[in-house]
């Protein structure tokens, strides 16, 4: 009966310390743009993005922590990674947007591209929460 029991607490350790984890990040990346309709709005969302291509960054791929405060704190607590974030600035063809990208090649990718109301996203599945606000995922498994 102890043999029982004491495989019974190795399992579950296991389980605790490897399934456990990789389930949560699974949860959490499968209910993203659920989760982030929770916290921000489309308006929200659209209004730092502006002010992000107002500001002209200099460096076109800024990490979370190079922006401080000027980061919707909203999203942080989204996915235990942070965003990878391109922007985009405006040419002939477009205007700027910011793109917003979670993920990896194992789980895929996802995430927001964002510019101003007439910003249309050419992505295939991108999903409109607004004019000028798409949410996308380039999952099979997460595609509608």
């Amino acid at each position: 009966m102890t043999q029982y029991l004491f495989v019974g607490c190795i399992l579950a350790g296991l389980y605790v310390i490897f399934i456990w984890p990789t389930q949560r990040l699974y949860s959490s990346f499968d209910n993203l743009e659920r989760n982030a309709k929770r916290v921000i709005t489309g308006t929200q969302l659209q209004q730092w993005a502006m002010g992000l291509l107002a500001s002209e960054p200099t460096n076109p791929t800024p990490k979370v922590a190079d922006l401080g405060t000027n980061f919707p704190p909203q999203l942080l607590g989204l996915i235990r990674h942070r965003p990878y974030i391109q922007v985009q600035e405006a040419n002939t063809n477009s205007p700027g947007s910011v793109l917003l990208v979670w993920g990896s090649g194992f789980l895929g990718h996802s995430g927001f591209e964002i510019g101003p109301t007439i910003f249309v996203s050419y992505r295939p599945n991108a999903q409109a929460w607004q004019p000028g606000v798409y949410f996308w995922t380039d999952s099979p498994k997460r595609r509608r």
